[in-house]
């Protein structure tokens, strides 16, 4: 069928045109038709966050009243080599 040709009111012809017993049919494949679209439609992807968007967050400052943190080049510098430990010891 020639997809030019095919309107809304030729598909509710088919549709009434069917036993109203199988139009849970229709209604399943309709469900098939919908997952299958999300599957093959590309995600848009997300809009990279700006300096601006960054300081609007919120994110900035966020721990400035820890009083556990003094240098935090040295603290960052201290996770990072927990989570260092922690991977080698997964793996083994």
């Amino acid at each position: 069928m020639n997809s030019q040709l095919i309107t809304e009111k030729a598909i509710l012809n088919a549709l009434l045109a069917l036993d109203h017993e199988r139009w849970i049919e229709v209604l399943d494949f309709i469900g098939y038709l919908k997952q299958r679209q999300k599957m093959t439609t590309p995600k848009s992807t997300p809009r990279q966050m700006t300096a601006r968007d960054l300081l609007q967050s919120n994110l900035v400052g966020l721990w400035a009243d820890r009083t556990d943190i003094g240098d935090s080049v040295v603290f960052a510098r201290q996770l990072r080599e927990r989570a260092e430990q922690r991977g080698s010891d997964v793996a083994r």
